[in-house]
């Protein structure tokens, strides 16, 4: 089955199932100077080990995911560099089964801009990033230790429960 899902704008309400958002605040910077402004702490990164950043060149393809990944002793840091992208993320039912499959029906798909960010939480399914429109670039940042189901580097992707596909535009 085929399941059709609206991209939506990232707001910190709307994303609070699945993490953090990272945007310029709204409040007055913490700290000045000649020439900056500093708004100190405007999110958090809950870690232990020392953290591992990775690039992400996004290209431009169907917007169809079939298949998910989650970490569930991490939280993941995504931000965009140059262009906007979507990113697709899905509950975490229980983040103690190992066999757990992602759920397409609790699927959403947000649109970050340049200048925004995530912080994925634990445990919450999530497929790369898709670009907008044209190929895009991403950094993400995680803690550079094993999972505990193992190690995401080998093949981390799970399909959806009943091998449905998610659609979205």
């Amino acid at each position: 089955m085929e399941h059709r899902v609206i991209i939506e704008e990232l707001t910190g309400t709307a994303f609070a199932p699945y993490g953090k958002v990272i945007d310029l605040p709204a409040a007055e910077p913490s700290k000045t100077g000649d020439g900056w402004n500093c708004w100190s702490y405007i999110q958090m990164l809950d870690v232990s080990e020392p953290i591992g950043f990775g690039l992400v060149e996004t290209q431009q393809r169907a917007f169809v995911v079939t298949a998910m990944e989650r970490h569930v002793s991490r939280e993941e840091l995504l931000l965009t560099f140059d262009r906007e992208i979507i990113q697709p993320v899905a509950y975490c039912n229980d983040i103690d089964d190992p066999e757990e499959q992602p759920d397409p029906t609790t699927v959403k798909c947000f649109r970050i801009k340049p200048g925004q960010a995530i912080v994925i939480g634990r445990g919450v399914w999530h497929s790369p990033a898709y670009p907008a429109s044209e190929d895009a670039r991403y950094l993400f940042a995680i803690e550079k230790k094993k999972d505990k189901f193992g190690d995401e580097m080998i093949n981390p992707w799970v399909d959806f429960i009943g091998g449905d596909t998610i659609r979205f535009d």
